[in-house]
Formats: structure tokens, sequence, C-alpha cells
């Protein structure tokens, strides 16, 4: 049965893609589809919560809202009293959020002395009807399953064209440098709305998981098929040059590329260019899945390109695009027709520690649906104005310094942490000895912003060979469980990514001992 209903959304999705890229977005269409979005926004909610909430009572807010005695008719009444975002943040007081374990699956929701089991399709959009299903790239954690739809990513379109035309990109030519996976047709979809096909596109690695592996080839087909687009050409990490060659080609010949790729990678091109006394002064970098530092994108800026980054998650798309008078290197605007964003409040004790986001949809084809969820990320969250093309349709809240706090990501992929502690805490210590506080993995970025890894072994360990605790720390995530695999793959392309030292673990300002964490620039 689920495959007949896959392959009659496939059909549907190559029966409609002709008519989707040929109807690009024009920047008249792009400003009024956003501000009826944002004059529409409490409206928007309100018949989401209706039909995808309390309309499904399979949906786990469903039973949070019934636990906390929560109606229709009370939520409209929060929304009409306290705006969107305050009801949202009453609705969290009375237990109605999601933490990103529970969102994916991994640990009960326990709210007074009721317990709560969900799985992860629980938190399925039943008011679409999918094309197909993916896998996401495991740039947000584990690989999930992804609904791809085309009313969602026509629900996208405005918010890139908006960045596009903030940053008069619209005439010039545009290019991948990503892996392979079915998700990837997301994005080359969106750009294909709103008028950009790419020109070329250059893929690192397959998808992550055997079905992905066997769908994509089939969807980027068909996408191409209906687009003219290019077939992609594999280029690994190591291979920067070639993309160097390829950019400061188009530079000469009098264009100014736009390539959407990772930070990480962004990088990598930029000190292949330095190393090659190549400016590629012209380029600028689409950033997304990784965090955009400020030393990621001085290192991006050294050989003359741009770095602009997007906030997103595979689960749900785009949260927030880059403008041209940005405050910080990730800051974004949120697309406030899409989302509302709150953060979950802290203790005193942890006043240090990270401020997660809570995210709510407001689109009706998002793929997954949230209120108040955690994706796993934190950052700062502020409204301001910035005399943009955002700020002229009211997107006037931003984030920045937008940071993993579940999961560790490097090169566009990520472990989660649930399973970084499972090695951490249970296999090194089995193996070498020593208990769950004398091991932890320390993410950082060099100078030139690249991502490292160091696995710290306490002295009170013992003698341990060092070369040993490394080749264990990845062949047992790769056996945790089977996608990670491709991800090990990755980190060895990237000589020095990890290494072990002989320190005692690193503490929070709390006093917290962390099985990993995430610290400054070395």
């Amino acid at each position: 049965m689920t495959f007949v209903r896959d392959a009659f959304g496939f059909l549907r999705f190559a029966a409609g893609l002709k008519a989707f890229v040929n109807r690009p977005l024009s920047i008249g269409d792009t400003k009024a589809l956003i501000r009826q979005g944002m004059q529409r926004r409490n409206e928007a909610f309100l018949r989401k919560i209706r039909r995808a909430v309390f309309e499904n009572r399979k949906s786990p807010y469903s039973k949070l809202l019934r636990w906390a005695g929560c109606e229709p008719g009370d939520i409209a009444v929060l929304v009409r009293d306290e705006g969107l975002e305050g009801a949202l943040r009453r609705l969290y007081d009375a237990g109605v959020y999601v933490t990103y374990d529970e969102f994916k699956g991994r640990a009960a929701a326990v709210r007074g002395s009721q317990r709560f089991a969900f799985r992860e399709t629980d938190f399925d959009n039943p008011l679409i009807t999918p094309h197909f299903h993916s896998s996401s790239s495991g740039s947000r954690g584990r690989p999930t399953r992804v609904l791809i739809d085309l009313d969602h990513i026509a629900q996208s379109a405005p918010s890139w064209a908006l960045w596009f035309a903030a940053h008069d990109w619209l005439e010039r030519p545009l290019l991948f440098w990503t892996s392979a996976h079915t998700g990837i047709v997301n994005r080359q979809l969106i750009a294909t709305r709103i008028g950009r096909r790419y020109v070329r596109w250059f893929a690192t690695v397959a998808g992550a998981t055997l079905k992905d592996r066997l769908v994509a080839p089939t969807v980027h087909r068909v996408f191409r098929r209906a687009t003219g687009c290019p077939k992609p050409e594999f280029v690994p990490l190591s291979e920067a040059g070639r993309i160097v060659d390829c950019l400061a080609g188009l530079v000469a010949r009098g264009s100014w590329p736009c390539m959407v790729t990772s930070p990480s990678n962004a990088v990598r091109a930029s000190l292949s260019a330095q190393q090659r006394n190549v400016s590629l002064r012209g380029v600028t970098f689409l950033l997304g899945a990784e965090p955009l530092t400020a030393a990621r994108k001085e290192s991006i800026e050294a050989a003359g390109a741009a770095a602009v980054p997007t906030y997103g998650f595979s689960e749900g798309g785009n949260v927030g695009s880059q403008c041209p008078n940005a405050a910080a290197a990730d800051d974004v605007h949120v697309s406030l027709d899409a989302y509302a964003v709150i953060q979950r409040p802290v203790n005193g004790d942890d006043a240090d520690e990270a401020r997660p986001l809570l995210l709510t949809a407001l689109r009706p084809a998002c793929p997954k649906v949230l209120l108040n969820t955690e994706i796993g990320d934190s950052a700062v969250l502020e409204t301001r104005h910035c005399g943009c093309l955002f700020d002229e349709v009211g997107y006037l809240q931003h984030l920045h310094t937008i940071r993993s706090f579940e999961k560790v990501t490097g090169f566009g992929v990520t472990f989660a942490g649930s399973d970084l502690i499972r090695v951490i805490e249970d296999v090194l210590p089995r193996e070498f000895g020593g208990g769950v506080t004398d091991y932890q993995l320390i993410e950082r970025q060099d100078a030139r912003g690249l991502p490292r890894y160091t696995l710290l072994v306490s002295p009170s360990v013992g003698p341990v060979d060092e070369r040993a605790v490394a080749t264990t720390f990845l062949e047992e995530l790769a056996r945790v469980r089977s996608h990670y695999r491709y991800m090990v793959n990755l980190w060895t392309q990237s000589d020095g990514i990890l290494r072990v030292e002989r320190r005692q673990p690193v503490p929070t300002a709390g006093g917290k001992m962390l099985p990993f964490r995430t610290l400054g620039p070395q």
C-alpha cells in the first residue's frame, strides 16, 4: 500500500512539475504574497491549529492541549488579547511545547504526572498529500523522513525571491555545491520557481539512506527534464580547486556567480583560492546547513568572496535569510509569514547556557506540524529595523549567533547528541577504562573557520593508544546508525578534523560536565 501511494504521489509530481516551474514569481508578486501572509498571521495560525491539531486527535499537540485543558476558543482569545507570540508563551507555560528529543521520538514527553510517547511521524502534516518521501541529509540530526510537496515549495518561494531581490542576485548565474540526496531538489525547485535555474551542480556525496540513493537519481532526472538544468558533476571535498576554477572563470567572463553550499565547503574553496593566489571577488556563497560563524565568514571573505546565509531545516524549510545590512555573521530576518519564534526560558543557574528556539509553523503545507517545537538550535532573538527590503514587508524579527545545542555539526553533516553520548559515556569507558566523565568531545573552529574536534581523555584513565581511541570512536559511531557511515567517511576525508588529547574534560561555567561541548574559536 505504501509503495502504491508513493508511486501515485511521484506520478503527480512529474505531471505537475512542468506547470510549476513555468510560472516564475515576479518581485511584485513576491511582495504581495508576503504582505498578505503578514496580515493573516493570526488567522493562519488559528486555522492550522484547528485543522491539523484539534481535528486530528492523533496529533501530539492535541494530546498536550487536552492535558492542559485548552480548547480552540481559549487559543483564539489568547491570540486576540496577547498577540500570536504572547499566546505561544502562555501555551508554553501551560506545558504545550515539544523538546528536540520528543520531536525526534527519542524521549517521552512528561508533563506533570502524565507521560506521552510520540513518534517522529506523528508530527507529519495531515493537511498535505506529499508527492513523495525523502530523507534529510543529516544536517539537522539523524536523517528523518521528509515530505516533499510542491505546495510547500510554492509557499516557500517568496522568501527566497525576496532574499535574491534584496541582494540584487536575480540576474546572476546560480550554481550548487551540495550532496546529491533527494531533498536538494527542494532548493533547486525554489530557485526555478523564482526564475533562477542553476547553470552547474557540483555534487559531493549521495544520499544518507539506501532508499534515498535509489530515489534521488530518478527525482533529479525528472526535475532536469522539466527545467533543462544540467546533470550533477561529482566533485569531492578534497577537490575544491575545481570549484575555484569554475567560479574564477565565470568572474573572468564578466559574470558574478552565486553558489549554494555549506559554510565549510565555502571555506575550503576560499582557502584553495588563497593557496593558488586566485581572487574570488564577485563570487557570493549562499550558505546553509551549518552555522556561519565570524571565523568562517572571515576565511571566505579573505579570498574576496561574499558569504550570505539562510537559516532553516529539512523538515520545515527556510526560517530566515540575511539582508545586506547584517549586524552579525549569521544575522537573518525571520520569515514571519511562515514562522512564529519564541525562546524557552532558562533557569537562573543556567544563564550561561543556550536559549533554545521554539518554532511554530504557519504555512498550510509545511511538512511537519510545529507548535512551540524545538529543532535543536539556540540563538539571540531580537526585533529591530535595519532599513532593507525585508523591513519593507514587515520582517523585523532577527536571529543571530545560531548554534546547535543537541548535536555536533561539521561539513554539512551531523551526529545526534544522544548517539554521541552513547559512544562517549558507554563504549569508550568500556573499551579503554575510566568513567562517564573521563571522555569529552570538544567542537570548535580553527583560525580559518574550519571545524575541528578534540576528543579529551582524562589522564586518570591511564595509558591508552590515542590512535586506537579515535578509530574506535569513529567506528562505533558508524555502527550506531547506518547513515553515519557516510558522515564518518566525510570526516576521514578532512585531515586533522579529529584528534585525541590527554587532559581533563572541560566543565561549563555552572560546573556541569557535558559529554560534548561547542567552544569558541581556537
